[in-house]
This record gives C-alpha cells, sequence and structure tokens, in this order.
C-alpha cells in the first residue's frame, strides 16, 4: 500500500531499545531469517536504492514477549526523506475493532452455559508477503550486516489493514462454509460462542481444519475450548456467570 517505491537511498540509526539489547535483536533477527520472514544478511543491500528503518523491541503487554518492531515512521521531520509511513494513506488504512462487549452480547443472547473457544495465529502479520517491488522499502541493518523483510512487518500502517482481511476471510469461511454459530476476531485473535445446547467440540475441530487447510500456524498454547470461561483481550469471558471481569 506504499504509494511509491521510487525513494533516495536513506538509512536509519537502530533505536535506543534495540542498541541497549543486542543479544536480543540478534537473536530475534536469527528467528526471522529462519522462519523465511526476513532475508539476509549481506554486505551489501541488493538493490540500487533502498531505506534502512530503525529497529527497536516491543514487549507484549500481557505476555511480556519481546519481538522486533521495524520504525517505519522514521525519519522524523526530513524534508528530504519521507518516512514509509508517509506514503501509506491513513484513510485507507482505518479500521473498525471489535469490542468485548461484543462477546458479552452475544454470551446474553445464547444464555448462561454458552461454550467458548479461542484461537491465536502465530506470528500475525507475518503470514501476508509483501510485493517483491516493495521489498527494498523495508531494510534493516545489524552488526553491519544488510537484512531486508519480505513479509508484511510490524510498524508498517497498512499491516493490521491488510492483515486483516486474511482474518475476515477466515470468520467467513468459518460462519458462511461451515455454519459456526458465531465468531469475532481482533486480528490475530478469534473467539467462538455456541450456544450451551450445541456440540462445542464439533466447532472447535471445525476451526483447527481451516487453520489446516489453508496452512495458518496457531498458537496451541493458546488455544483453548470449549470451555465456559477464557481470557480473552485481557478480560475474562464466563458464560456461567453471564458476564465479565478485567484480569490483573
Amino acid at each position: 500500500m506504499v504509494s511509491t517505491t521510487d525513494l533516495p537511498t536513506k538509512e536509519c540509526r537502530n533505536s535506543l531499545s534495540a542498541r541497549t539489547q543486542p543479544d536480543v535483536v540478534s537473536d530475534l533477527i536469527e528467528k526471522e531469517v529462519f522462519k523465511g520472514f526476513l532475508y539476509g544478511p549481506f554486505k551489501d543491500p541488493p538493490f540500487q536504492n533502498y531505506r534502512v528503518s530503525p529497529i527497536g523491541i516491543a514487549e507484549g503487554k500481557y505476555s511480556g514477549k519481546k519481538r522486533l518492531i521495524l520504525d517505519l515512521s522514521s525519519p522524523h521531520n526530513d524534508d528530504k526523506h519521507l518516512s514509509i509511513n508517509d506514503l501509506i494513506d491513513k484513510q485507507d488504512c482505518s479500521m473498525s475493532y471489535v469490542r468485548i462487549d461484543d462477546a458479552i452480547d452475544v454470551i446474553l443472547k445464547f444464555g448462561r452455559n454458552s461454550w467458548l473457544c479461542k484461537f491465536d495465529i502465530s506470528d500475525a502479520f507475518k503470514n501476508c508477503p509483501i510485493v517483491p517491488s516493495q521489498w527494498p522499502l523495508f531494510c534493516i541493518k545489524w552488526e553491519k550486516m544488510y537484512y531486508f523483510y519480505v513479509r508484511l512487518t510490524f510498524g508498517c500502517r497498512s499491516s493490521p489493514k491488510i492483515f486483516d482481511h486474511l482474518s475476515q476471510a477466515l470468520c467467513h469461511i468459518a460462519e458462511n462454509n461451515y455454519k459456526v454459530n458465531s465468531i469475532l476476531h481482533l486480528l490475530d485473535d478469534f473467539l467462538t460462542i455456541d450456544p450451551p445446547d450445541a456440540d462445542g467440540e464439533r466447532t472447535m475441530a471445525i476451526m483447527m481444519m481451516i487453520f489446516k487447510k489453508l496452512n495458518i500456524p496457531i498458537a496451541k498454547h493458546k488455544t483453548i475450548g470449549p470451555v465456559k470461561c477464557l481470557e480473552y483481550l485481557g478480560i475474562i469471558l464466563d458464560s456461567e456467570k453471564n458476564g465479565s471481569s478485567t484480569t490483573s
């Protein structure tokens, strides 16, 4: 969704969070390369013109898991060099997100003791490829070596919107092809809700089959259900009580 690939070469300095955690960065880069999300290392960039954006470390709010993030809003206040995010239209990337109240409304509709299942897509944005003509825009530099991303990155303005198309497609398939009663998602987090007299095991089996057929990896340790109480987006959903509570 970048409006132009015709940019002058620019290399930005990595963020403080990366420079102060070199071992973490090196380990994360190695894993990204191993999984095929990131190509490299190269002594010299394999492109005539390219953009090196700063890398940093982000920590998951609930999990505490560290991940590599690309600051595609850099450089800042530079009239000669627009950032990659500056070249992506905000309006094209606007989204509406599911609310926890939406899940509570479905539970109230289906009644007490509704069945809940939860799924989480592994590596989220990295399941979606970047068009090859835009690879030069997603370069990083670490320990004097160059790399470039070939999958959507964390830090790119358009990544959530593009990835959400995949999530919406999964929901459409589940509801229309396999008659899953109700499915909600927030990017890579999915929740299914079934009436108390429905077969929650069937829903779990169908969802697992869909992910497998489409070769979409899920985090097994985050796959839960069918149950009557689970945590979703930091909130405890309890169909036995027809309500919710926040987690610490």
